[in-house]
């Protein structure tokens, strides 16, 4: 055979290589006849490090931009300067005293060491109906953005309930709970026939949103080496997509591209497709965004989708339990889940609209095969063969239970009565900030988040905001990039809505009238946008550090 193959003729392209490589052999040696070896050696290592430093410029410009590369570069050593370190620990032991007499103003009973003795049952469960009551009053009146979907206590003693007899459960032993496999199953299965998947499609159950986009970011980059030998990949998202595609990327290696958006803060599908390029393993639309509450144009994005052979994520972690139900609840709605074709990926939060506990979300796929690529196999392992759907290895069984609960209590007869409510508010805030001397909406409210901006620089949003807390005890979200305020509605907060209004109209008239009363969130996010983003890190560290600080009782007094 071998033989055989050697006496065979060479290809037309081979022939074409053969004779070409005679002339330039020729031209190659005529060049440097005469030249000095050394001085020959010496220009190809210059050319060759100009052109791999040319290279890397390129790559750096077509990421980051050059002017962020070099401010990020710089940051390390300018931190290290005397007068710059003497003033950045000045300012985080500030930050730090802050942060800690904020933590310590409602410590209840703090306790830095086990007790020597068991402390009795009554005595816990005294101590728990405090703490209870404490976290209680900050949401009870409907005053905040998002957070507390449901609030009804009724509803919390029921769920309560199922969670607590499936609370010493787990999922990675499907065996031993043979019920709670069943009820994880099922939870997935109902959510993929809300968002119209066939019968190839499938999904998994999460403790988060967050969880889910990693998960499916994660299948995205698997599916993309073993199918397409991409080693260098890459997502394009528009810059109001969720803060978990970038966490993502951190965690996978995969490069976040961002898309801008056009005016009514969806994303720019001219500038979604220049970012594409051969690299580019998936693209991801929101429905509906968390900064400005608007739905991105998921067809357009999937014709994109299928003519690069990529995927499509669409994350409704926000709106999981609210669009699907629109249409039947008198909101029209323009296709967005599986019904599309080029929809690769779905995830969903029924902790949220779904009024299930905290720890409940659902990543859903168009087929099988793609899910495979979220996986975990560990088939060499010690301890025998290892594999997981998602990042966790054990799993809490309560929150699958009473998610699986909230679902069947409220069937889909309750959850649209639920979004008529939620998003039936959230028109009525929009419309009435539309109407409204000196803010304009941000974006649309589509679903159940409205943004709102001042009209001109006379009405800054952020003033608005400190004085809907300070005078009227809303607790609002400020956004950036735009600079905005908004709120997402909620069950409690959707009875507000006329309220919300009135006191919002009010706080524009004040803060016209007495803006200097009103500057602590709004210089926050002045000093932010000055700084490079190694600074912002260390002042959001700052805050983790302090957040999970144990404070001692002496601290509270």
């Amino acid at each position: 055979y071998l033989l055989k193959q050697s006496s065979r003729q060479p290809s037309p392209s081979a022939a074409m290589v053969l004779a070409l490589e005679k002339p330039f052999r020729s031209w190659v040696n005529g060049a440097f006849r005469g030249k000095d070896p050394y001085g020959v050696l010496r220009t190809a290592v210059f050319w060759a490090a100009l052109l791999k430093f040319l290279l890397r410029l390129r790559w750096i410009i077509g990421r980051e931009g050059l002017k962020t590369y070099l401010i990020d570069a710089l940051a390390p050593t300018i931190r290290k300067l005397p007068p710059v370190r003497r003033k950045l620990e000045k300012e985080m032991a500030g930050t730090m005293a802050s942060l800690r007499e904020k933590f310590s103003k409602e410590l209840t009973e703090p306790r830095m060491t086990l007790p020597s003795q068991g402390v009795p049952e009554n005595d816990i469960l005294e101590l728990m109906a405090k703490r209870k009551e404490l976290d209680t009053k900050h949401w009870k009146d409907g005053k905040i953005t998002g957070a507390v979907y449901h609030g009804e206590e009724k509803h919390y003693d029921f769920i309560s309930q199922v969670f607590g007899k499936w609370g010493f459960t787990n999922p990675l032993h499907p065996a031993i709970h043979p019920a709670l496999r069943q009820m994880d199953s099922e939870v997935v299965q109902m959510v993929v026939n809300m968002y119209n998947g066939g019968p190839e499609c499938c999904g998994a159950f999460t403790t988060g949103g967050t969880e889910s986009i990693l998960m499916a970011i994660k299948a995205y980059r698997d599916w993309a080496r073993a199918e397409k030998g991409i080693v260098d990949p890459n997502i394009v998202i528009c810059n109001t997509a969720h803060a978990a595609f970038d966490k993502a990327g951190k965690y996978f290696g995969v490069f976040v591209k961002h898309a801008r958006t056009n005016e009514a803060m969806e994303i720019d599908l001219k500038h979604l497709k220049s970012l594409i390029d051969g690299n580019t393993i998936a693209i991801v639309g929101s429905c509906c965004q968390y900064a400005h509450g608007t739905i991105d144009p998921i067809e357009d994005m999937a014709k994109i989708a299928l003519s690069k052979n990529i995927g499509l994520h669409v994350d409704c972690c926000l709106g999981g339990f609210l669009v699907p139900f629109m249409e039947k609840a008198g909101f029209p709605m323009r296709p967005f889940d599986f019904r599309v074709k080029g929809v690769t990926s779905i995830s969903c939060d029924p902790h949220k609209y779904g009024f299930a506990p905290k720890g409940s979300s659902v990543v859903m796929f168009s087929s099988k095969q793609l899910r495979h690529f979220m996986y975990c196999y560990l088939t060499k392992w010690s301890g025998g063969i290892y594999a997981t759907p998602t990042l966790s290895g054990s799993r809490a069984g309560g929150p699958v239970a009473a998610t699986w609960a909230a679902m069947c209590k409220f069937g889909e007869e309750g959850y649209i009565e639920t979004t008529r409510q939620i998003v039936g508010a959230a028109k009525k805030i929009g419309q009435g900030i539309e109407a409204m001397e000196g803010l304009r909406l941000v974006g649309r409210a589509d679903v159940c988040v409205v943004a709102f901006a001042g009209a001109d620089e006379s009405i800054n949003c952020y003033a608005v905001a400190d004085c809907m807390q300070k005078k009227f005890g809303w607790e609002l979200a400020t956004c950036q990039n735009p600079p905005c305020v908004h709120i997402a509605l909620t069950l409690p907060t959707s009875k507000n809505a006329d309220q919300f209004l009135v006191d919002l109209r009010a706080s524009v008239d004040d803060v016209r009238a007495n803006s200097a009363a009103y500057t602590s969130t709004a210089g926050l996010y002045g000093m932010a946008a000055s700084l490079p983003a190694s600074f912002l890190e260390d002042a959001a560290g700052a805050y983790l550090d302090a957040m999970s600080e144990a404070i001692p009782s002496t601290s509270a007094n």
